[in-house]
């Protein structure tokens, strides 16, 4: 068995189980105990799992319920946030329709738009405002602003977004998981993100690496579902994922 396959495996049971023996991971892998603890210490180091005595525990074990404030979020991890901004503008055609999704790493994309004649609808205000001040065509639904966000949430935004499909979508998210996808903190937000994700041909989920083995209260997509936008300091078991896009890896 190749090492990151089970690595793969390892990830899983422990996060099913939330904590796995080293001595059943033995059995289960047929591996030696070297070979076990071995990747244990290595996964343990990538923020995978929490090593513990005799085997490991999952990181999935707690929940996120509370957002940071858009001012808090907007001055962690900016070089990443504005490559994987930079990568995800590229993607727009003149033609498109674009969904533009709240969030600090999705606001990235709005300085490489140049003269994009792209129309945009986002549900995030100041997202708004600044596609407007350059002279871009964009949308804002009515509803509830949630101000610690900027974004507009609520029954009146989701009738109007569900009403609309849109050529691409790029959505922000506060956690990664491999058994319960893309999750933000806000159960509102997350219907938002839902819709929009589902009335969106291509989709594509914008992930600098601080959000990997995070789970939040709501799930709004799959990790199988879109196109995760990241980079090669995102941890390996999701860097082999056949959706991820690892943008310092690529020519564009």
């Amino acid at each position: 068995m190749l090492n990151e396959e089970r690595k793969r495996i390892i990830l899983n049971i422990t996060n099913e189980r939330k904590s796995v023996s080293v001595s059943d991971l033995m059995e289960l892998l047929d591996a030696s105990e070297s070979t076990i603890r071995r990747d244990l210490a290595d996964m343990d180091k990538n923020g995978l799992l929490k090593r513990v005595h005799g085997g490991a525990i999952s990181l999935e074990n707690s929940i996120q319920t509370e957002d940071k404030s858009v001012s808090e979020r907007s001055v962690l991890n900016t070089k990443v946030k504005d490559e994987i901004g930079k990568y995800a503008a590229s993607l727009i055609k003149d033609s498109d329709v674009v969904y533009l999704d709240a969030g600090t790493t999705t606001a990235c994309i709005i300085p490489y738009l140049k003269n994009s004649k792209a129309t945009f609808i986002t549900n995030c205000v100041s997202h708004a405002k600044q596609l407007s001040l350059d002279g871009h065509q964009v949308y804002l639904p009515g509803g509830m602003l949630k101000a610690k966000t900027e974004a507009i949430i609520g029954g009146v935004a989701y009738q109007y977004i569900e009403k609309m499909n849109f050529t691409i979508g790029f959505f922000g998210t506060n956690g990664v998981s491999f058994y319960e996808g893309y999750s933000t903190p806000d159960p509102q937000e997350a219907q938002i993100k839902e819709v929009a994700f589902n009335h969106s041909n291509e989709k594509y989920v914008l992930c600098d690496p601080s959000k990997f083995n995070k789970v939040c209260t709501a799930t709004f997509a799959k990790i199988d579902k879109g196109f995760l936008i990241t980079n090669s300091e995102a941890p390996d078991e999701y860097k082999v994922l056949p959706n991820s896009i690892i943008i310092d890896l690529l020519e564009y």
